[in-house]
């Protein structure tokens, strides 16, 4: 049940993460320095890779490392925004929220994950 949970989740957020991405970008014309953007469309790949491609103890692997990175990614991506000093954009009190919610659905995943694997 835990494994289905999870794949459910990466399946959805990946889906989601990739189509937000693509409509932030577009909507605001600003595709800026490439990793900036990039890395959403690696942790959509890695999930989705995991859901549909791996299977049994590949698949784990690839859903822990599409996890952590999305973690990795946002925790740097939220802090990095509320440092006075870091990137200033001018709709950052709209992204905030985003990224709190990406880092607890990553942590979740990445939870749903070590306990699924604690079961096998």
């Amino acid at each position: 049940m835990v494994k289905k949970i999870n794949l459910v989740v990466a399946t959805l957020y990946s889906v989601i993460l990739a189509l937000v991405e693509t409509i932030l970008n577009t909507y605001w014309a600003d595709w800026q320095y490439v990793p900036l953007w990039i890395v959403d469309y690696l942790i959509a790949l890695t999930l989705l890779s995991a859901v549909f491609v791996f299977k049994q103890q590949k698949q784990h692997l690839m859903l822990l490392l599409g996890w952590s990175f999305s973690a990795g990614v946002t925790y740097m991506a939220l802090f990095i925004s509320l440092d006075p000093n870091g990137l200033n954009s001018a709709d950052i009190e709209g992204k905030l929220p985003l990224f709190v919610l990406a880092l607890v659905i990553s942590i979740i995943g990445l939870v749903l994950t070590i306990v699924d694997d604690k079961k096998n």
